[in-house]
């Protein structure tokens, strides 16, 4: 009899557990049913807008050395840094590489360098990863600089470019000193191609 009970009271364990977990999924689904429009404002006002970029970065691989090319202030390997082996962070401005050095004066394993794009100062073969932010729209010479990159990449290294599309806002050219009004697929591919990149 004592068995006959307990198992008695395991099912009503049970079913108490079924009905709080069906309330509380009743719930979720509610709330998202009536905060779909206003989710992504009210996500980014709870936790950030890139709360989940700096997960994300746990997936690259700790081994890397990367190069961030035309580093500018250093955003980029600030938040590279803490998920890879080494960052070299360079920049032809004295201004930037000062900026750069002064927000990553505590990260010891990067190395901000002064230097042009179209000669950079890293050995050959030396950077797992090249990454060019928002940088070869400034660079008189695409695909010069992209064959530098390519030098100082190891054999299977990788490039990773992020520039702007075709455009025609030429007040960027005057006023930010863009000497590219942005760069189309097929341009890219010819000037990475130029390069000896696949």
């Amino acid at each position: 009899r004592e068995q006959v009970s307990s198992t008695n009271g395991a099912e009503q364990d049970e079913r108490r557990l079924k009905s709080v977990l069906s309330r509380r999924r009743s719930k979720s689904q509610a709330f998202f049913a009536s905060a779909s429009g206003q989710w992504d404002h009210l996500r980014a006002e709870l936790f950030g807008d890139r709360f989940h970029l700096h997960a994300l970065l746990a997936l690259i691989d700790p081994t890397l050395t990367v190069g961030d090319l035309g580093c500018g202030t250093g955003q980029v390997s600030e938040l590279l840094a803490p998920h890879v082996a080494s960052v070299i962070a360079v920049d032809g401005s004295t201004d930037m590489v000062q900026a750069a050095r002064k927000r990553l004066k505590g990260a010891h394993h990067v190395d901000v360098r002064r230097g042009d794009m179209e000669s950079l100062p890293i050995d050959d073969g030396h950077l797992d990863v090249a990454i060019l932010a928002l940088v070869l729209h400034h660079v008189p010479e695409p695909a010069r600089a992209l064959g530098e990159v390519n030098r100082v990449l190891k054999p299977g290294g990788r490039v990773l470019v992020v520039d702007m599309l075709p455009h025609d806002r030429e007040e960027d050219q005057q006023h930010m000193g863009h000497v590219w009004l942005g760069f189309s697929d097929k341009t890219m591919k010819n000037h990475l191609e130029a390069a000896g990149f696949e």
